[in-house]
């Protein structure tokens, strides 16, 4: 069987040509910093926009606006997302920076939840070259392999992405098709904004209308469709 030749997308051409903001070493070549998670303030406070080839407006933030007042808030037993926002208060000193700013529980502020206030910036960004990644082992790595850093924490969801259970792929689905055309395995960071990965939560649409017959157990007919079917059983001259 012959295997899909299989590339990774060009995340560094999408960074530069549409984004704009690449290389990072333009500004972070000289800049003196520490790696302590902290509330995120300056450029990286504000969300940044690029149109793609089919016109479609991207909206690319550095991390997730939350009031203070859910930061301040102890986590509730049983609500992981309260502890989550509880911890990154913790962790980026909320309390202290507020007062010392002036802020009130009703202002909000630029922070990082990705990692529950485990991880910073050069968790994954390394210090003395931010055009590269890192991982833990102390090897860098491009934007174009940065699936690579996401399997460190997301193992089980790097080895679906590698079996093409996870994500997307781009090319034929028959191999036969997929001569003259490489396959285009979309990287993480293409459907997940890497410093705020979950998915926003959607209101559900109604469903379909059907004039099809509602055959679910719970629904008007089922109980009598049944009892019928009974019957008929009963009636049968094979019956004993």
């Amino acid at each position: 069987m012959r295997a899909v030749a299989l590339t990774t997308s060009d995340r560094i051409a999408v960074i530069t040509d549409q984004l704009g903001y690449f290389p990072c070493m333009d500004c972070h070549g000289d800049q003196a910093t520490y790696s302590q998670p902290r509330i995120l303030e300056e450029e990286h406070s504000d969300p940044l926009y690029y149109t793609d080839e089919n016109g479609v407006v991207h909206e690319i933030t550095f991390g997730e606006r939350v009031p203070i007042a859910d930061l301040l808030d102890s986590s509730r037993p049983g609500d992981l997302s309260s502890d989550l926002v509880a911890r990154v208060g913790k962790s980026v000193r909320i309390r202290q920076y507020m007062e010392f700013n002036g802020l009130a529980p009703t202002d909000s502020v630029w922070v990082l939840l990705h990692g529950g206030g485990n991880i910073w910036c050069l968790n994954c960004h390394d210090e003395p070259d931010r055009d590269k990644l890192i991982k833990l082992n102390g090897e860098k790595l491009t934007f174009n392999q940065s699936h690579l850093l996401c399997g460190e924490c997301h193992g089980p969801e790097l080895h679906d992405w590698e079996q093409g259970i996870h994500g997307k792929t781009t090319g034929y689905w028959n191999l036969d098709l997929d001569r003259e055309e490489t396959s285009i395995r979309k990287l993480c960071v293409e459907c997940h904004n890497p410093h705020a990965p979950a998915f926003p939560a959607m209101q559900a649409l109604p469903p379909p209308v059907s004039r099809l017959p509602r055959r679910h157990a719970g629904t008007p007919g089922h109980a009598d469709g049944a009892a019928q079917a009974t019957a008929r059983k009963h009636e049968s001259p094979d019956h004993e």
